[in-house]
């Protein structure tokens, strides 16, 4: 009896093989993440987008070898004007008569419109050929308005733009390259130091109240307990009998005060938590006049 092995002699995909091919695929500012809320499994994030792409790894990597294609990041930047000017034939012209200034940001809507099949970069590049011609900047100085995709004016050129365009036709400024994105560096972890070289040091919570818990139950020892709600966190404090003497004296003593009561962060449960060894501080509040 034979068994199939070609499952167990497939490559191991990882996380890192994963991002390696979407920033391949759709530039280096995207990467991959497996997260278990929502809808478990693994999703691709670009920019302030997020897309499911698979249960597993194995699934995810399916799906972006899927939407690999080889003429997408192998054409230059020629190449991608060429297919720029097939796909949008009311927007950007082959003919220089017909040549109008763009609406601003539309490598977005044309990274959108083609399925995100080409990177944002090698589209940028592409635009900055057809944009940075003698063409077109003449006529972004003459003014008047910019087109969408299909070829409708949609947003007025401002007046920074026209001086702009005129101050490249007239040789004061250079024509501007595409802006390329700058490459995130990797941050060198900082090395774990020795548990004796490591400082000591501890967390504080600070709460704050202005009137006297209502619902405050006296417990065996004489402290009374209370539970505060700091928008939709539960904090159950226990204080000594004497500070809960000193909140009843400033209810009676102040028109106004607050009380600051410390302490350190006990076991997180359900969203509340109890506050261990608080201590209190009151201050009166000097009313405004």
């Amino acid at each position: 009896m034979t068994t199939d092995n070609s499952d167990t002699n497939k490559k191991r995909i990882t996380k890192i093989i994963l991002n390696q091919l979407a920033k391949s695929i759709y530039g280096t500012e995207v990467y991959c993440e497996h997260i278990r809320s929502i809808k478990r499994g693994w999703y691709l994030y670009n920019s302030d987008e997020m897309l499911f792409i698979g249960i597993n790894i194995n699934d995810a990597f399916d799906y972006l070898k899927s939407r690999q294609i080889p003429s997408s990041d192998s054409a230059d930047s020629k190449e991608m004007l060429s297919i720029l000017t097939e796909k949008f034939p009311n927007c950007i012209f082959t003919d220089v008569a017909k040549i109008r200034p763009l609406q601003k940001y539309i490598h977005k809507k044309i990274y959108v419109a083609l399925d995100k099949k080409y990177s944002k970069t090698s589209i940028l590049e592409a635009l900055a050929i057809y944009t940075q011609s003698i063409t077109y900047c003449e006529q972004l100085a003459a003014g008047g308005h910019r087109i969408d995709l299909k070829g409708k004016p949609c947003e007025v050129i401002s007046q920074l733009h026209q001086n702009d365009a005129k101050a490249r036709l007239a040789g004061e400024k250079a024509m501007r390259p595409v802006k390329k994105k700058k490459t995130k560096k990797c941050i060198t972890p900082l090395p774990v130091p020795e548990l004796d070289e490591l400082i000591v040091g501890k967390m504080e919570v600070c709460v704050k109240i202005s009137e006297l818990p209502a619902d405050s139950r006296t417990l065996r020892n004489g402290w009374e307990e209370f539970i505060i709600d700091t928008k939709g966190q539960l904090v159950k404090i226990a204080v000594r009998p004497r500070t809960w003497k000193k909140l009843q004296k400033a209810l009676h003593e102040f028109p106004s005060w607050v009380a600051h009561i410390r302490g350190k962060m006990g076991k997180h449960v359900k969203g509340s938590f109890e506050l261990l060894t608080p201590g209190m501080q009151i201050f009166e509040k000097k009313l405004k006049i």
